[in-house]
């Protein structure tokens, strides 16, 4: 980033007050005060949800002689190549052309894959500072893979000099729960009631639909994302029996059953393929081309 997200807080300020359709701007008033949830033009089809609703609240507690689980995340079919999209002449700010951003792998062990317990409900505390970034850099967005801990904020910001319109999607229920506007680089756009529950979001740009993003949303902090080796490490995790599942958007899910002893250390593999519901199918260039 050419600097931070709080000095280019006022900046964002500019675009909202150009769209008198969602109201003003301050960095008083956040930019999802002007984004309201009833809004349904926008919407898609309700997709499955990768991340379930908790029957009940997550509980911090002393996790006395916590447990370290590693592990590793493969996928044993083939890998999508990469695509370079030729784009119009009258696209501006994007190039000639944008390739579409590569599956970090190691061999078969696949990185950017989102792993969490998915039916731990007590443990260790969650950390006080939670603020994450989403941003548009070089008609992408970065980072494209993402795990969030709620409550929490979300900076949405532009690095391009270019317009980009940011349409954020919560998955299960296919309603539009933001949009995020930039005419401009250095623009920053905070959202704080966006993130404030688990959920699985989608974002897409209206102006580049190549351009795609996905976060997944806990309530609990036993979550991490694989390196590029494939690995992964959690840490902490009070005595028991877990269910621990594996997410990538191009590779699909998978999960494995783990029984964790106090003060010992587990690992297991989780391999990727069970199917996931495709996107919704967004315009592109005619002129895409497949490297």
């Amino acid at each position: 980033m050419h600097a931070t997200f709080e000095m280019r807080l006022r900046s964002s300020c500019l675009v909202l007050l150009s769209i008198a359709a969602f109201g003003g701007c301050s960095t008083d008033k956040k930019a999802d005060a002007a984004q309201p949830r009833e809004r349904k033009e926008g919407s898609v089809a309700p997709r499955p949800s990768v991340v379930e609703t908790p029957a009940q609240p997550y509980r911090a507690t002393n996790v006395v002689g916590g447990a370290r689980l590693t592990g590793t995340v493969e996928f044993d079919g083939a890998l999508p190549p990469d695509s370079v999209i030729r784009l119009p002449p009258e696209t501006q700010g994007c190039g000639n052309s944008v390739r579409t951003q590569s599956i970090e792998h190691t061999g078969s062990r696949i990185g950017q894959a989102i792993v969490w317990i998915a039916d731990i409900r007590t443990g260790k505390p969650l950390p006080v500072e939670r603020r994450f970034e989403l941003a548009n850099d070089g008609c992408l967005l970065a980072p494209r893979i993402q795990a969030v801990l709620a409550p929490a904020t979300l900076n949405v910001a532009s690095e391009d000099v270019a317009m980009h319109r940011n349409h954020i999607i919560d998955v299960r229920t296919g309603e539009l729960q933001a949009i995020a506007p930039f005419n401009d680089n250095g623009e920053v756009i905070p959202f704080d009631s966006l993130l404030v529950r688990p959920a699985q979001l989608e974002v897409t740009c209206e102006v580049h639909p190549w351009s795609k993003a996905w976060i997944l949303v806990f309530d609990h902090p036993y979550f991490a994302m694989s390196e590029k080796a494939g690995t992964f490490s959690i840490d902490n995790i009070p005595a028991g029996t877990y269910t621990v599942k594996a997410w990538h958007p191009q590779l699909g899910s998978g999960e494995q059953t783990v029984t964790v002893a106090a003060g010992q250390a587990a690992s297991l593999g989780i391999k990727l393929g069970a199917p996931t519901v495709p996107t919704p199918a967004t315009a592109q260039p005619a002129d895409s081309q497949t490297k």
